[in-house]
């Protein structure tokens, strides 16, 4: 999957079956939209490559120091919902 994620703003991490996708921006409005495009990207490597995906098992975490709905930054794959939670970054380093 290394091809589907190929980014100078996120990095993926692999592990057996699991993947993690991570990245970071200040600007909330910046950070949804390229999530929303790397999520796409790797439906789409997904769907190339037959492979099916649980979606109710995909989650999301934000964590920051500011006061997000998560009904604000809502993240979808092919159209379904993804569940989310937020998390208070206080205590996390490099934040």
């Amino acid at each position: 999957m290394k091809d589907s994620t190929n980014s100078n703003f996120m990095k993926d991490i692999l592990f057996a079956d699991n993947t993690v996708l991570v990245q970071s921006d200040n600007n909330q409005v910046i950070l949804q939209n390229s999530g929303k495009y790397a999520m796409a990207k790797v439906m789409d490597w997904l769907i190339a490559n037959k492979i099916s995906l649980n979606i109710p098992k995909i989650k999301y975490m934000l964590i920051t120091n500011k006061e997000v709905s998560t009904e604000s930054f809502a993240m979808d794959a092919n159209g379904n919902c993804i569940e989310s939670s937020v998390a208070d970054s206080e205590g996390v380093e490099g934040f």
